[in-house]
């Protein structure tokens, strides 16, 4: 007997094959899928106490946000239509100097009930203020999700970084090695813990030897921001003598576990050796078109693909991107290259679903148990209503979701067995009571650091 048996609903379960079942069936046991198939062969031999009937319902693999900053949930809005160097570094590093650890905690849960509310079930943090405040928020939510610890030791007069977040390299070793000890497989395996170098401005050659061999000790991933934006390899040159990417590779970080996010300005043998390695990457196409990054100008995301590199979504976070619906980003994904290239047939709705489900999965080093519907994986799993007019009857699903929909179709989203939203209504926390604690830890901070973004028009 089953513990959970969703019946007559139409499933992709990214399996191998990408077999779709169009009156299909999941049955789950504890936190694992014990059936997947036709419900006429499923459902006679899987009986549960939860049957969810998913008539016209689209079920996936829950979707996975390869990258997403969940301190900066409280800053939405310092973002909007300014250059990355204003953001990161007169705005945002300011912001999280100035985060209690209680608002950590706040902007965390806050961005992962959004999250959840799109049908996201698993995060990749890139590191922030208070790793143990986001760790126990994603607890309390019942998301799955990698943590890591910010790590940076160079501060240049062009890069200012707050006096309390200044560390040397030891520290930063010290620090993650033991958020690694307390995090990594918490909530029974659901939350496990990387390494990070934030930016690749402000870490030293030995941080990031440090970094890596730290990382292979434990076989966990490394999280790095790198050839992220126009400028930046330029200013690399001037500073170390190399490009991003060809810095890392010659100190040795290149390997399955780099984990390198953004990434619009590789050149072509960067590219070959990524692939050699097979090094992920991570694509965050609402935070590159907020942000001006030139990711999809730069027309490198598909060749990147093409070399045979896996390449992950990312939201960033609902500041560098102004929202965490990775439907949303899926889009972006699958139309705004085709644009580029002036090709109709290049990638599309079932490259992007990828992207989100398997493709995450595999770069987060986690595709043995999550991002695709098979017998044995974890049950993390999103029910999308296609009920709403903009499903328009008859059309195929998936392209439905992708080009039409948004992550509000997520009706029912389950994780790791548990049904953590049902109905829209979320089972784990009081998200009115989060909406309304947020309100006034935002007007907290924003007092305290002075930092306001008024519209340039007048309001009255």
């Amino acid at each position: 007997m089953a513990d959970i048996l969703i019946r007559n609903a139409y499933v992709v379960t990214m399996n191998p094959d990408r077999v779709i079942y169009a009156d299909g069936a999941v049955a789950i046991t504890g936190n694992r899928i014990t059936a997947v198939g036709p419900t006429a062969d499923v459902a006679p031999e899987n009986p549960a106490p939860l049957t969810i009937d998913g008539r016209g319902m689209l079920v996936t693999p829950g979707l996975i946000d390869a990258h997403h900053h969940p301190n900066q949930y409280l800053s939405n809005g310092i973002g909007d239509d300014c250059d990355i160097m204003t953001l990161l570094y007169r705005r945002l590093y300011p912001y999280e100097a100035a985060l209690t650890e209680e608002e950590a905690y706040l902007s965390a849960l806050g961005g992962f009930v959004e999250a959840i509310q799109y049908g996201t079930t698993c995060f990749n943090d890139p590191g922030g203020a208070s790793p143990d405040a986001f760790g126990r928020a994603a607890v309390d939510v019942g998301i799955r999700g990698i943590l890591t610890r910010s790590t940076r030791d160079i501060y240049q007069d062009g890069t200012p970084i707050p006096e309390s977040m200044k560390e040397d390299a030891e520290t930063n070793l010290r620090e993650t090695a033991a958020l690694i000890d307390r995090w990594h497989g918490a909530a029974e395996g659901r939350i496990r813990a990387w390494a990070s170098l934030r930016y690749v401005f402000n870490v030293s050659d030995d941080l990031c030897r440090g970094i890596k061999a730290l990382a292979d000790d434990r076989g966990i991933g490394i999280h790095a921001h790198a050839a992220a934006v126009k400028g930046e390899n330029e200013a690399m040159m001037e500073v170390f003598g190399e490009r991003s990417l060809t810095r890392f590779h010659k100190l040795g970080l290149f390997g399955p576990n780099l984990y390198l996010i953004h990434m619009g300005y590789p050149d072509e043998r960067e590219v070959d050796l990524m692939a050699e390695s097979d090094v992920k990457v991570v694509h965050c196409p609402s935070a590159s078109m907020l942000g001006a990054y030139g990711v999809f100008q730069n027309g490198m995301m598909p060749a990147m693909a093409t070399a045979g590199i896996t390449i992950a979504l990312g939201t960033d976070s609902a500041t560098a991107g102004g929202h965490l619906d990775m439907v949303r980003e899926m889009y972006l994904a699958a139309a705004g290259h085709k644009d580029r290239y002036a090709d109709a047939t290049l990638w599309g709705a079932y490259k992007a679903l990828e992207m989100a489900t398997i493709d995450g999965a595999r770069a987060c080093l986690w595709d043995d148990e999550i991002g695709s519907l098979e017998v044995g994986k974890k049950a993390d799993v999103v029910l999308f209503r296609m009920q709403g007019i903009e499903w328009h009857p008859g059309r195929n699903p998936v392209n439905a979701l992708v080009y039409s929909a948004t992550g509000k179709a997520a009706d029912t989203v389950i994780i790791d067995g548990r049904v953590v939203m049902r109905e829209r209504v979320m089972l784990t926390v009081d998200d009115r009571a989060v909406v309304d604690a947020l309100h006034a830890a935002n007007a907290a901070w924003r007092s305290r650091t002075g930092v306001t973004t008024p519209p340039p028009w007048p309001v009255r």
